[in-house]
């Protein structure tokens, strides 16, 4: 039987009707129960059914006491009270408002903000106290673990090596770690500050400060994400180099003053022990760079020589300018080549920068021509005549000096081979995602990403990067198993132990891993070896090309496709790569097994093979007799290795397309083997 109201309640109820201040207070603030307090006689005090229930009790159980909720609200809460409601009745213009804690029924502890309004009688005396709860619990939870995780992360920012920076738009450092106050030279500055203008980024060759195209810090705060570019940082005007890996993001998130995080690794010993393996690889290049510059220098200084003598000794003036502008000439090659040689020994920081490749590779002939006999022919192709790359080109020309003299090396002392080409080419996108895989039974794939740098592949919208691809191919004897499992191990060497340091390969991988891109080695045992380096575009503006829109693949319409590949995995994902793109996929794994398909099916409407497949045949075998079966069936290539040429194709020359190959080539690739007459 529910029990008379009391008689503060219907006071209030009264009250509320009469005075509309009493009602919007208590509209807008009754949220979490409503109490109304007696002041003339303190001990009573009416709290609404909300109130209890809040903490856990029975309302009807409550006798409406005030010392019912002072014992359960904390003692030190209960003296902040009792201090705001004194002041708030001897002034009303004092705000009584706190936020106090409650135990509740089942021993928790409710957080509750109070606040409460003087009610005052004819002659101005306060006579009552409204008041009204809000539950804060929630919300206090939700603060104490943002706290907790706020502090969480500043120990793990201030335990890691790396200096850690936000910076808002207008430059100035918002949040920093200790690695990063480190950093910026032992700065105790209270947040935020401004980016010391004693730490700058510099240029490699001349300490000068990069401008704002070049400069990481600058091109952070325009937006840019930076993915461990190797940098030299200047600290206490120029006094302290140091080189370091810059990444960045941008902040999305307008709820935060953080603009940008900036990330910055010392590298310095890791550059000065990469400088050192470099150097040495250099030397061991360079000493066999000394047999074709003396060859040459010897003939050069032969015939200036010669020129001289006769010049000296035939008394015809025309004849003896004829041999003295043959000397001034020799004396002009050996300065070239003097430069070139120059241009190859100078040392140069790990700074990438924008070249374009049709020169860079002009430039690398005339440097690696020399080193090569008469009877290893030297072909440099470059697929696309606007193409550019951006890297440390110095050591890329020194990574590609040593695969050439590797490849010279492997000819000459297997006597087998007489060809070595140098492609350059575009890649629309990178496709392999390990770290260090085998591909296929001949071929590895050594990628130079950071974990931290995956997401420089593909963007959230689905932008991105293209590459250029260096492939050096000959056609030499190819390489063993072990060979190919060790190949990029460092000091492993296959030449004589007086002959070699064994860094080449190493010290190629480890210039692929700093520049972001990806070394790729296929290999036949009596076919050949192809080493392909992937390293990121550049632009004419010498920085690295932007990530780019995908293009849309092109779509099959049921075309049934017949893939003949000997490794089970690869033909697997051959397989759902080309069911994707609309096609009908079969698939042989040997030349044998692909005959047997032709002669059951005549539906096919194209075939992907593999050029070098156990069994004795391999795809061009099988493509001469695919033809003699299908005169009018396409035909498309695929391989690792580069170096066929369209003699070895023999009677069924057709593209080639090499693996692995990113979806969108070979997409278009199919589309247009399939739509060839």
């Amino acid at each position: 039987m529910a029990s008379e109201p009391n008689y503060l309640e219907k006071e209030l109820e009264e009250l509320i009707q009469s005075d509309p201040r009493i009602w919007r207070f208590v509209r807008e603030t009754s949220l979490d129960g409503v109490w109304y307090w007696d002041l003339e006689d303190p001990e009573h005090e009416y709290m609404s059914p909300e109130f209890w229930k809040l903490f856990g009790f029975d309302p009807d159980q409550m006798k409406h006491l005030a010392s019912e909720w002072q014992d359960l609200i904390y003692a030190e809460d209960l003296e902040l009270a009792k201090a705001n409601l004194t002041a708030h009745l001897a002034d009303p213009e004092h705000p009584y408002d706190q936020v106090v804690r409650y135990l509740c029924a089942d021993g928790s502890t409710a957080w509750v903000r109070c606040r409460g309004m003087a009610v005052l009688d004819d002659a101005g005396t306060p006579i009552r106290l409204l008041g009204a709860h809000n539950d804060l619990t929630a919300l206090k939870k939700e603060e104490r673990d943002a706290q907790a995780t706020s502090q969480l992360l500043s120990k793990i920012m201030n335990a890691a090596q790396s200096a850690i920076l936000g910076l808002d738009r207008e430059g100035q450092v918002v949040s920093i770690n200790a690695a990063g106050r480190h950093m910026l030279g032992g700065l105790n500055e209270m947040l935020p500050f401004a980016w010391p203008e004693a730490v700058r980024f510099v240029d490699g060759e001349n300490l000068q400060p990069l401008d704002q195209s070049k400069s990481p810090l600058m091109r952070a705060m325009a937006g840019a994400s930076l993915n461990g570019e190797v940098s030299i940082m200047s600290r206490s005007s120029g006094d302290d180099l140091r080189y370091v890996r810059v990444s960045s993001a941008p902040v999305d998130d307008n709820d935060t003053p953080v603009f940008c995080v900036i990330i910055i690794d010392d590298v310095s010993e890791q550059e000065m022990n990469r400088q050192k393996v470099e150097r040495a690889s250099r030397l061991d290049a360079l000493g066999q760079l000394t047999g074709g510059i003396a060859h040459d220098f010897n003939n050069l200084l032969a015939t200036i020589q010669y020129a001289l003598q006769l010049a000296q000794d035939v008394p015809d003036m025309e004849k003896q300018s004829l041999y003295i502008e043959t000397a001034l000439k020799s004396v002009d090659r050996g300065t070239e080549l003097i430069k070139r040689l120059l241009a190859f020994a100078k040392r140069q920081p790990g700074v990438a920068r924008s070249q374009r490749v049709a020169d860079l590779l002009t430039d690398f002939r005339k440097l690696a021509t020399p080193l090569i006999e008469a009877n290893v022919a030297l072909d440099f192709q470059v697929k696309d005549a606007d193409l550019w790359v951006f890297c440390n080109t110095p050591q890329l020309e020194n990574a590609l000096l040593n695969l050439l003299l590797n490849s010279r090396d492997a000819i000459m002392r297997a006597g087998m081979g007489d060809q070595i080409t140098i492609i350059a080419r575009n890649v629309s996108e990178i496709d392999a995602d390990v770290t260090l895989r085998r591909e296929h039974a001949n071929s590895y794939i050594a990628k130079g990403l950071h974990a931290e740098h995956r997401a420089d592949r593909e963007r959230a919208d689905g932008a991105v990067h293209r590459y250029v691809e260096f492939a050096v191919t000959d056609n030499g004897p190819g390489m063993p198993e072990e060979v190919k499992r060790r190949s990029i191990d460092p000091f492993f060497t296959t030449k004589s132990k007086n002959s070699s340091t064994g860094l080449g390969l190493s010290m190629v991988y480890g210039f692929v891993q700093q520049s972001n891109g990806e070394l790729r080695i296929y290999s036949e045992e009596g076919q050949g070896t192809t080493v392909r380096l992937l390293l990121p575009r550049g632009t004419p503006t010498g920085t690295r090309e932007k990530p780019v829109k995908r293009l849309p693949q092109a779509q099959g319409d049921g075309e049934v496709i017949l893939v003949v590949e000997d490794e089970p995995s690869l033909l697997s994902m051959m397989d759902d790569l080309i069911t994707s793109l609309g096609y009908k996929a079969r698939t042989a794994s040997s030349a044998a097994e692909a005959l047997s398909r032709i002669d059951q099916d005549d539906s096919i409407d194209l075939v992907i093979t593999d050029v070098v497949m156990p069994g004795g045949k391999g795809g061009f075998e099988l493509a001469r007799e695919l033809r003699s079966r299908r005169p009018d069936l396409p035909i498309l290539y695929m391989s690792g290795y580069t170096g066929f040429s369209e003699t070895e194709m023999d009677a069924v020359v057709a593209p080639m397309i090499q693996k692995p190959c990113p979806p969108a080539e070979l997409a278009t690739a199919i589309k247009a083997a399939i739509q060839q007459p």
